[in-house]
Order: C-alpha cells, then structure tokens, then sequence
C-alpha cells in the first residue's frame, strides 16, 4: 500500500537576493507559491505553507486541504523550517520544497515518495548538491534528529540529511521523469525569475488552469 504524502512550501525565507518577498512574486501573473501549490496539489492529500513572523502571503487557491503555519525558529533558514513544519504534515510522508521553484513538476513526487520505503529522505543529487528542498522526507523519524540539529544551531541541510537515513538519487534517474530538471529552478534572483518567465512562455498552461 502506497504512504500518504503531503506537500510542505518554506515560503519564509529572507529573501535578501531576491529583494521582495519570493512568495508573492509574480510569474505570468501568478505568485509564485500558487504555482507551487497548483503543482503539489495534483499528487499530495494535503499542503502545509510555513511563513515567517509577520510575513503576509498572497491569496492562494488549493483543490486539497491548505495549512499555513509559523517559522518556531526565525531566522534560521530552511532547516529550521521543516522543523516548524513537520508537525502539520499528519501523514507517513512530506515532500518538501521552497516556494521559488514554480516549475516542479508534480510528477516527480510520487517517483521520490515509491523510493522512501526503509529510509527517512529520499534526496536528489542535481549536479553534484543534494536538492534537500526538493525531496521526500519521513517526518516521524526526521522530526527529532532535525529538530535536536537545529536547537543547537546546527543548520545545513546537507549537513542533517547525513544524520539520516538518506536516500540519494541520481539526476540521471531524475530525468526520467523531468526531462529538463526544471523541477530544481529557482527563481531566488529578479533575473533568474525573468528567466524562468523566458522558458515556461505566455503559450504554457498554467498548473492548475
């Protein structure tokens, strides 16, 4: 029997690179986390968005079930997020992403989660760097190792996945199922969202249209 997975957006980051809040950035006229959302939604039972303290997100519309919940370690990055975000998922399995990919696609998700059994991640390895925000995780067993990491200010996710049980998976087997590996495109810069606005094009249908 297949375990349940729900979808898990960091949608509280800085954002210093990038200059304005990344989640409310528009693409083709969509924030960014819609997009996000429009993906997750197709494969996951259910979606937890962790904001930052204060930080107000854009209207975003899910056909399943949508939590937001806060960051309980501001300023302390990503590792600090799936901490925060892990309790809210309730199901044997989360796929965790950031919300400046707008381009994963939602068929990788369930390709990672078919891996996860026996292990507590399942995490891409995209040109030699571990996509720790893009990858499954086991939040029952990650849960408390992360969140240990973190309360000692022990923040790099490549870092905590090595004190798991860390399924990594070639990009070469990735493509199998994104071809182009846009799912790993993020828009953390004005002109890397331009670009990504450049590849998808005002012809592509927009997830969940």
């Amino acid at each position: 029997m297949s375990e349940s997975v729900a979808g898990l957006v960091l949608a509280g980051g800085k954002s210093t690179r990038f200059g304005s809040d990344k989640a409310s950035a528009l693409l083709l006229g969509r924030p960014m986390l819609q997009w996000v959302v429009a993906a997750l939604e197709r494969t996951c039972e259910s979606i937890v968005v962790v904001r930052a303290d204060g930080q107000v997100l854009p209207y975003i519309e899910s056909q399943v079930p949508l939590d937001v919940v806060g960051d309980q370690y501001p300023a302390k990055g990503p590792l600090a997020g799936l901490v925060s975000g892990f309790p809210a998922t309730q199901t044997d399995l989360c796929f965790a992403i950031s919300c400046d990919a707008p381009l994963v696609r939602p068929e990788l998700i369930p390709w990672l989660a078919a891996r996860a059994v026996g292990h507590d991640v399942v995490c891409p390895k995209i040109d030699g760097f571990l996509q720790g925000l893009c990858a499954i995780y086991r939040p029952a067993s990650c849960l408390p190792v992360l969140r240990n990491l973190v309360e000692r200010d022990l923040l790099q996710v490549g870092a905590a996945l090595g004190e798991l049980d860390t399924l990594v998976v070639r990009d070469s087997d990735v493509r199998t199922v994104d071809a182009d590996l846009r799912s790993f495109r993020n828009a953390n810069r004005p002109e890397a969202l331009a670009e990504l606005q450049r590849l998808v094009g005002s012809a592509i249908e927009l997830p969940g249209s």
